[in-house]
């Protein structure tokens, strides 16, 4: 019997019965559609396209190796729903001055969740997640996939995959929903279905001047999973110059009517703002020139924490200054 299941069939008397007990976890798997030129063609479009990437990439990139493999993926499928209660804040002009007045705030969570991660060691191959909304996903059959290419093994606890699957599905809605300042809050997920999901992708490797980089297309809808490339070193400088240039001409021309800002009611409001702008120009500058000698694209990357960070540092400041 395929774990997973809670109803099978007798294969001497054809009776159906029902299976109590731990369930465990439905595996499953993804055909592939895209063959191998359909993968190099892939590969070579993504390395002609783009000013980050080095230029020479789409004359002197040439194709080394395509193996196509199967990598197990856990994915967790749930809806959340839960309430949050909390205050907002408002900016209103009263007379000649502005106040800021709290806004008590009731908001209800309806929110369907769909995760992916992987359930094997994918450091070497740089994707940390599939799209699967409509694919095709059959029953897994081991010998049909080895018969058509590898196929790697989970490594990692299922059971606790999915529970950090399950952890990370309720921050993300608590995340999206919740207000400026919550008194209350509470989140349930409901009918949450887990299964290991064996997912296609080619792994794609090509020779640049001495050096081999690697490339994983989706090998069910021809898309980019992962790419590392060289990146655009004239590109690189170019963004550090014009950043440190736009911020300082904007700072300058912001200091000639200085006088005048800060004479208003929000003048500290809009220097904090123009501040953040300004930092925000120098540190986008200062990103592509120290972190684009590689260049890293693709659906399977997960979210940049740096700049997650940032953008709630900002919102945290906009707050206070309001």
């Amino acid at each position: 019997m395929q774990e997973g299941r809670t109803n099978v069939e007798c294969r001497f008397c054809r009776t159906p019965q029902a299976v109590i007990g731990e369930r465990g976890i439905a595996r499953v798997m993804v055909l592939d559609k895209i063959d191998r030129a359909g993968a190099g063609q892939a590969v070579r479009r993504w390395l002609s396209r783009g000013i980050v990437k080095e230029p020479a990439l789409k004359r002197e990139a040439t194709l080394e190796e395509a193996f196509l493999a199967w990598f197990p993926f856990v994915r967790i499928r749930l809806d959340v729903i839960g309430w949050f209660l909390g205050v907002r804040l408002e900016r209103r002009k009263r007379g000649n001055r502005w106040e800021t007045v709290e806004r008590p705030v009731e908001r209800s969570v309806e929110q369907s969740v769909d995760l992916t991660m992987p359930a094997a060691e994918m450091a070497e191959f740089g994707v940390h997640r599939v799209a699967l909304a409509g694919d095709e996903v059959l029953p897994l059959d081991d010998a049909l996939l080895r018969s058509r290419g590898m196929v790697f093994s989970p490594s990692r606890s299922l059971a606790e995959a999915a529970e950090k699957l399950g952890e990370r599905a309720l921050a993300e809605a608590e995340r999206a929903q919740r207000p400026e300042r919550t008194t209350f809050a509470w989140l349930a997920p409901l009918r949450r279905r887990i299964v290991l999901v064996y997912y296609p992708l080619w792994v794609v490797r090509y020779g640049f001047r001495g050096r081999t980089y690697q490339v994983l297309i989706d090998a069910e809808d021809g898309s980019l999973a992962y790419g590392k490339a060289p990146g655009n070193h004239l590109w690189r400088a170019f963004s550090l110059v014009a950043s440190c240039a736009g911020a300082a001409f904007v700072g300058t021309s912001f200091l000639q009517h200085a006088d005048l800002v800060l004479r208003s009611d929000d003048g500290l409001k809009i220097l904090g703002l123009v501040g953040l702008a300004l930092a925000g120009l120098v540190w986008w500058g200062y990103r592509q020139f120290r972190h684009g000698g590689v260049v890293e694209e693709g659906s399977g990357l997960t979210s940049g924490g740096d700049a997650a960070d940032l953008a709630t540092t900002v919102k945290n400041l906009v707050g206070r200054l309001q």
